[in-house]
């Protein structure tokens, strides 16, 4: 899962992409934060990163950061040993 946040320009933008986010059935979690332009939301790596891709082609992104966050079960897929003995 990756964890994103975008900032834009405009108020327009903002409701532009979070209509985008909110629509998506990838998107597990989404929150607006409209004093400060921004939106972040949680989906699977490949979706999130195309999602980001469409808005920004839109235009209006002013920043963008990203963070990969391993579910549980990504974990344990990773490191089975350390997973059993937790």
């Amino acid at each position: 899962m990756r964890v994103y946040i975008l900032r834009f320009q405009s108020d327009a933008r903002l409701q532009g992409a979070f209509d985008r986010v909110i629509a998506s059935p990838h998107v597990a979690s989404c929150m607006v934060e409209s004093a400060q332009a921004r939106i972040r939301f949680l989906a699977p790596a490949a979706a999130a990163d195309a999602l980001v891709h469409e808005i920004y082609l839109e235009g209006g992104l002013v920043w963008c950061s990203r963070h990969d966050v391993a579910t549980e079960l990504e974990q344990a897929l990773v490191a089975p040993e350390d997973a059993r003995s937790a």
